[in-house]
């Protein structure tokens, strides 16, 4: 037998909490909240429902919402048939969304009712969903299966004895490709089944103090991996997750105060945010219960680490880690307070080197790419060989970040090998929306950059060459770029420019690019 075929099953948490605990909530959502017996019920019942329509042991489906309630009966849902969820960006346009539900060869797609001018009229387009594969939730959308109607009539199933499929459904989230098309980072769905992996968790669980009393809100969009990866761990504990669909930092303050939240995970520009909420609406809630501010996906400037510490308590972690990588590095309050700039130490049981450009591990002080090993890697990018081998060496794996570490084992991410743009805490290449600006057609040429911001990290900036006898304008530009990008891919300043410095192989000399737009306004 294969080692799939032989790994054990991963503990499903909602079976587990719902026989020792059916009444506390696991869910808190702004329309309805779930309990863990409720939530049992609901993933079984649409378990099976999903199974009579063709989804199997293998399969993914592909999800596409804001922070919400039905999201968990999905997810619960697929884990029972042993199949894998990827998630669509809720910001994204229809070609984007078309792309990913169709690489990742899911056979159904949910999606909030809103979202429905983004998918329906290009229905024809989606080759690989099953029949009645698009199914529609939160409000009435002609053209779709109403969510609410797959709960009714159900087929005798039995859900503890399925055919396997020798492998549980790989988990994908997608990253922005440098080749211009996002990646799926790809897990299985069955890894809770690895010791290791547990362990793995519980280091976090411990660091943190997470307990089963775990009050964990979700503000970060659910098709991120590290909001996923703090749900997992309130699930695992028996903890309630507490739902804002959308962040608003008052909104924010308002759910600790009212749930008396235990923890949560912000990206840093969440962190600003907090910091500009007046010290009167905040000074009027009770955030006592509030002892976990995780922080990640994108550089923390240091001023904003010490004034959340100085304003909000010490209880400000943050951490460096990716989609393909899990939590790699982690930082203390204390520890932040004495080295700011550093991202932590080695978390658990990551294995972190810094290798030079001759592949030579470099002495502490100096930088280099950052490869990192743990037990949480994703396996591949799904059906990208090429992009997947670019990245490992060995075991170890790098996204591209340079590192230096000091004499007491911290590291400090310093410069992105790959020119990364890093908005609000969400990736995005330039080459992936330098390819959507090279098809309109009056441009000749394109380049895109990073522009630093105060409050976002980074703002897109992009070098536009109009072909000769051609006249584009900034209004057409975002325009063209509205209807087939995420609106944070989208392009703040625009530059006209005669020509775009190249070296002599041709590649873009992108540092005087980012040099030059420092200098101008958005």
């Amino acid at each position: 037998m294969s080692e799939a075929q032989t790994r054990p099953k991963p503990p499903n948490f909602v079976e587990i909490h719902a026989a020792g605990k059916p009444d506390k909530l696991a869910v808190v959502g702004p329309e309805h909240s779930l309990t863990y017996a409720q939530l049992r019920a609901r993933a079984r019942s649409l378990a099976k429902r999903l199974y009579r329509m063709g989804v199997r042991p293998g399969d993914r489906v592909a999800v596409m919402t804001y922070n919400l309630s039905e999201f968990f009966e999905i997810r619960f849902a697929l884990r029972y048939l042993q199949a894998g969820v990827v998630m669509v960006g809720y910001r994204m346009k229809p070609p984007e969304i078309e792309f990913i539900v169709d690489n990742s060869d899911s056979k159904l797609l949910f999606f909030w009712h809103e979202f429905a001018d983004r998918i329906l009229p290009f229905k024809g387009r989606y080759k690989k969903l099953l029949i009645d594969g698009f199914v529609g939730f939160g409000g009435p959308v002609e053209g779709a299966l109403p969510y609410e109607s797959l709960f009714g009539d159900l087929p005798e199933i039995d859900l503890d004895n399925l055919p396997s499929a020798g492998e549980m459904g790989s988990d994908l989230i997608y990253t922005s490709g440098v080749t211009g098309k996002p990646k799926g980072a790809a897990r299985s769905a069955d890894i809770m089944a690895r010791p290791e992996v547990r362990d793995y968790m519980l280091k976090t669980v411990s660091l943190v103090g997470m307990t089963p009393d775990e009050v964990h809100l979700v503000c970060c969009p659910l098709y991120h991996s590290a909001p996923m990866a703090f749900v997992a761990k309130t699930v695992m504990l028996g903890g309630t997750i507490v739902l804002e669909p959308r962040f608003d930092p008052v909104q924010f303050l308002q759910l600790v105060d009212k749930y008396k939240v235990t923890s949560t995970l912000l990206v840093p520009t969440m962190v600003v945010r907090l910091l500009q909420v007046s010290q009167r609406v905040s000074g009027d809630l009770d955030l006592s219960s509030l002892r976990c501010v995780a922080c990640g996906g994108a550089p923390l400037l240091p001023k904003y680490k010490l004034a959340f510490l100085d304003r909000y308590g010490d209880r400000l972690y943050e951490f460096y880690g990716s989609t393909e990588t899990g939590v790699n590095t982690f930082i203390s309050p204390r520890e932040m307070r004495e080295r700011p700039s550093s991202v932590g130490k080695a978390f658990a049981s990551n294995e972190l080197k810094i290798y030079d450009p001759l592949g030579n591990e470099v002495a502490d002080g100096e930088r280099g790419l950052l490869y990192i090993y743990n037990p949480f890697l994703m396996e591949g990018y799904y059906k990208n060989e090429e992009a997947t081998s670019e990245i490992f060496r060995g075991k170890f794996m790098t996204v591209g970040d340079v590192a230096i570490r000091d004499a007491e084992g911290y590291y400090y991410i310093v410069d992105r090998v790959k020119a990364l743009i890093i908005r609000g805490g969400v990736n995005i290449y330039p080459a992936e929306v330098e390819g959507v600006l090279s098809s309109i057609p009056g441009i000749a040429d394109v380049a895109v950059v990073g522009k630093p911001d105060p409050e976002l990290g980074e703002i897109v900036a992009a070098f536009v060459v109009p072909k000769e006898g051609h006249q584009v304008t900034k209004d057409e530009i975002q325009e063209y770029s509205e209807q087939r990008m995420e609106n944070h891919k989208i392009p703040v300043i625009i530059v006209f420019t005669p020509e775009i410095p190249r070296t002599p192989t041709g590649k873009i000399m992108k540092k005087e690019l980012r040099e030059a737009v420092k200098e101008i306004s958005a």
